[in-house]
């Protein structure tokens, strides 16, 4: 068992966890916001444990001396917490325990959230592993989300996580260059090889305009794939509609003709496309 992690000022209570989870995640937080009133609670602690597990990969500063070794010890001990159910008065983990407890999520899907970001830092070989990992983490958290509103379906769960995965895939097309910057390579070695990069050489820095827009054009083919998945079976019912809302902000990312260094935050024509897509009942 790892020792205690340094709690982050998430909650002690549910309008503390609330604040905290807009803070740490503004675009799952808003979609959230449409889910059936049980699950809202529900999410945020989802959206708390997630941002976690992101801070764990997210390592510049002590990747030059340790490499991956600190993010997976962050990770370990949020494996540990679920395994044991010691949540270590860590508000989140104990959060996180008593939905696991009240069987309002499945532990194997916050496990695969976990394992998602451990082979991020192990390093994706090709794409069928970064399609996996994609797909437990970004499509995990929504699934997580469908659970807590009461999605039980198999199949609706599984369009719920390509939905999810498209969101992930949007968010790197828009975030790419800022993910690099945080010290993170959420990307496969031969999409790497591909644009003439390597894992290395994105973290020092060499990649080119030229390149990073060739990663963003596979990135968006791959997000295509998913929708089109996703959208095959039809209009799903609405509390999985609302858990996989965060999909309408990754298909504008992926749509997004240009996309500046710095993105400016969110914008009155996100929410509305977030609206929209609940209102016609699909995305």
């Amino acid at each position: 068992m790892t020792g205690p992690m340094d709690a982050s000022p998430v909650a002690h209570d549910g309008v503390s966890m609330l604040h905290a989870a807009r803070a740490a995640d503004p675009d799952r937080f808003f979609c959230a916001l449409f889910l059936p009133a049980p699950a809202r609670a529900a999410a945020m602690v989802l959206i708390a444990f997630n941002h976690e597990c992101v801070r764990a990969v997210a390592t510049p500063a002590s990747w030059a001396v340790a490499g991956p070794m600190a993010g997976l010890i962050r990770l370990q001990w949020w494996r540990d917490v679920v395994e044991s159910g010691n949540a270590q008065r860590h508000d989140t983990a104990r959060a996180l325990l008593g939905l696991l407890a009240r069987g309002q999520v499945r532990r194997d899907t916050i496990e695969a959230i976990i394992t998602a970001r451990e082979d991020e830092l192990d390093g994706l070989p090709d794409r069928a592993h970064w399609q996996a990992a994609m797909l437990a983490g970004a499509g995990g958290m929504q699934v997580a989300m469908a659970m807590a509103a009461g999605v039980e379906d198999g199949p609706v769960l599984e369009r719920v996580r390509l939905y999810g995965g498209v969101y992930g895939v949007g968010a790197l097309v828009r975030y790419l260059p800022a993910v690099l910057a945080a010290g993170r390579c959420p990307l496969p070695d031969d999409m790497l090889a591909e644009a003439n990069l390597t894992r290395d050489g994105l973290r020092i820095g060499q990649a080119t305009p030229g390149q990073i827009a060739a990663l963003r054009g596979a990135l968006r083919q791959q997000g295509q794939d998913w929708l089109a998945q996703a959208r095959a079976g039809g209009r799903l019912p609405r509390p999985a509609l609302a858990a996989s809302l965060p999909a309408a902000l990754g298909l504008r990312d992926m749509k997004a003709r240009a996309v500046p260094a710095s993105p400016q935050p969110r914008g009155l024509g996100d929410r509305l496309a977030v609206m929209a897509a609940m209102v016609r009942g699909r995305i």
